[in-house]
């Protein structure tokens, strides 16, 4: 937006709702995507996602020992915009699942309209999500 005109839209995927547990049920996660008016706190081009616990409970595997196993890249994009809470707007490998709610709260836009954020989008923007 641009004061009150609409300059772009997009197709995007937001979270699934979906709630998992840990395997001792102690840790619980819910994959909405939060409501409201957030911030652009940080950009990062080339970005490498940090897995975080619930990424190996959801693949069944253990908890790494070793923290360079947490790390990979290319998952998020050619670029993030960390909004807060650990919540980005980011890129997808997966472009045929985008308009579906299919994340773990992030949203995710395809390669032209991130860059579009990208460029229009400096660190303070407001970002408001409904």
């Amino acid at each position: 937006m641009n004061g009150t005109t609409i300059t772009r839209t997009a197709v995007c995927s937001a979270g699934s709702g979906m709630v998992l547990s840990d395997w001792g049920g102690k840790r619980k996660w819910v994959f909405d995507t939060p409501r409201g008016m957030f911030k652009v706190r940080t950009k990062i081009s080339d970005p490498i996602w940090r897995k975080p616990d619930w990424e190996f409970v959801s693949e069944g595997k253990p908890l790494p020992t070793n923290p360079a196993d947490r790390f990979e890249s290319g998952t998020l994009g050619k670029y993030a915009l960390y909004l807060e809470d650990g919540y980005m707007i980011h890129g997808t490998l997966y472009t045929r699942l985008l308009g579906r709610s299919v994340t773990h709260g992030c949203i995710r836009l395809g390669p032209e309209d991130l860059q579009a954020v990208w460029d229009g989008a400096p660190v303070g923007t407001p970002v408001y999500i409904f």
